[in-house]
Formats: C-alpha cells, sequence, structure tokens
C-alpha cells in the first residue's frame, strides 16, 4: 500500500531553488527536474523500506539525472513519509542535519 507524505516546511523552498537553477541553465531542465523528483517520491512511497537507512533513522534516495537526494523519514505504525529534505549531493551534512 501506497504511504502517505508529508512535507517539511522546507521542501518548498529546496526545490524552488533547483529549479530555478536548472531553468536559467536550460530552458525546460527545472521540469524534468520536478518529473524526476515526483517519479522518486511516488517510488520511495511505494517502496518505502527498500531504501536505505543513511544516518540517525533517516533515508536517502537520489533522484534519477541529477545531483540531488531525497532525505526523509518512515514511520511504518502510520504508513507515512515525512520528506525532510531536498539537497544537492554536494551540500555539507551540517548544513541538513538541523533539520532533524
Amino acid at each position: 500500500m501506497k504511504s502517505k507524505i508529508k512535507y517539511a516546511v522546507f521542501v518548498k523552498a529546496d526545490v524552488n531553488k533547483a529549479v530555478k537553477w536548472y531553468n536559467k541553465a536550460q530552458i525546460g531542465l527545472g521540469d524534468r527536474f520536478i518529473k524526476n523528483l515526483k517519479e522518486k517520491i511516488n517510488y520511495i512511497a511505494q517502496n518505502p523500506e527498500s531504501i536505505q537507512e543513511r544516518y540517525k533513522n533517516v533515508q536517502m534516495a537520489m533522484i534519477t539525472n541529477f545531483p540531488y537526494s531525497i532525505h526523509f523519514q518512515y514511520f511504518k505504525k502510520e504508513n507515512t513519509l515525512f520528506i525532510l529534505g531536498v539537497f544537492h549531493t554536494s551540500l555539507n551534512p551540517d548544513k541538513w542535519e538541523n533539520r532533524l
């Protein structure tokens, strides 16, 4: 069964920043980023336990064709994903660990 999905308040800003950058780089690239992001979130919602835990009960899934990862927690009892952020892979972990 597909998990419910909840988002931290920061996620929208994370995604908007990436989309803005990609659209400056190439017209339509931001749309491709969004499409791949949605596909990965849907995959995670269908298969939350298939993604490896990376740190402090947080799982991380890479977005296809983009150097970004989705950081989330899965609460099995409630069957709920909580998306903590969408981060560029070069970002220092200290910058996003405070979202926990």
